[in-house]
């Protein structure tokens, strides 16, 4: 039976999108001093989520795509909570996800491993009303810059929160990018066993992972997918 379902946030829980576009924006004038529109990646949502997918993780398209060197990222990295904070554009949970965590909540344990900031994934949460199902949120600022995801850190301390590590049992994680595979690749490798279950969460997502290097167990092309992988996992 699966006594935990961990989730990522970004593109998976909420759809951060173009909040994260505007707060990068804002980052990006901060650290560089030049305005977004020098740059392709920030002139639209769609150039900016190409750029995303296609990237390892934050530092990976900052290095990229602005030519930040390791001291500027670890600064720009610094400013996304002031930022995610200081930013009012709305997020809103993807459609049947609340009344999924909630069903879950009776059942086994939920945690949440992300690039986020714990401030501004709480803040979500509270607003609807659901915080209180998730026993662990790991967010950037638990996990050395140089270790984010897809480096094991955070998904092993999320673990470790829920007392998991030393348990034998079932666990899912659920991401939305190559990236949270990889992670799930990487924490299994530590754990010297498949301890954990990984579901790419695509949907709203036009692209597949045919072209990922790290496969997930099961991919939810839709947000009603997720109860019944789970339930047949069961």
């Amino acid at each position: 039976m699966i006594e935990a379902v961990i989730w990522d946030y970004d593109g998976t829980l909420v759809d951060t999108r173009q909040k994260n576009l505007n707060v990068t924006r804002e980052i990006i004038w901060d650290v560089l001093k030049k305005d977004y529109e020098e740059f392709p990646v920030l002139l639209n949502l769609e150039n900016y989520e190409k750029a995303h997918t296609k990237s390892v993780n934050w530092r990976d398209l900052y290095a990229c795509e602005f030519q930040m060197d390791e001291p500027q990222t670890d600064y720009a990295g610094s400013l996304w909570t002031k930022y995610q904070l200081l930013n009012t554009s709305i997020v809103n949970f993807y459609h049947g996800l609340p009344e999924i965590i909630a069903g879950l909540g009776s059942r086994c344990r939920q945690g949440i491993v992300s690039l986020n900031s714990l401030a501004t994934i709480s803040n979500t949460l509270m607003q609807n009303g659901i915080r209180n199902y998730f026993a662990a949120i790991v967010g950037y600022e638990e996990v050395d810059f140089s270790k984010q995801k897809p480096d094991p850190d955070g998904l092993l301390k999320c673990l470790s929160h829920l007392h998991l590590i030393e348990k034998e049992c079932s666990i899912v994680y659920i991401g939305d990018h190559e990236t949270d595979a990889h992670c799930v690749f990487n924490t299994n490798n530590i754990l010297g066993e498949k301890k954990i279950i990984s579901i790419a969460a695509l949907y709203e997502k036009d692209c597949g992972t045919q072209n990922w290097k790290y496969q997930p167990d099961h991919i939810a092309f839709n947000v009603a997918d997720i109860p019944e992988i789970i339930g047949a996992i069961n």
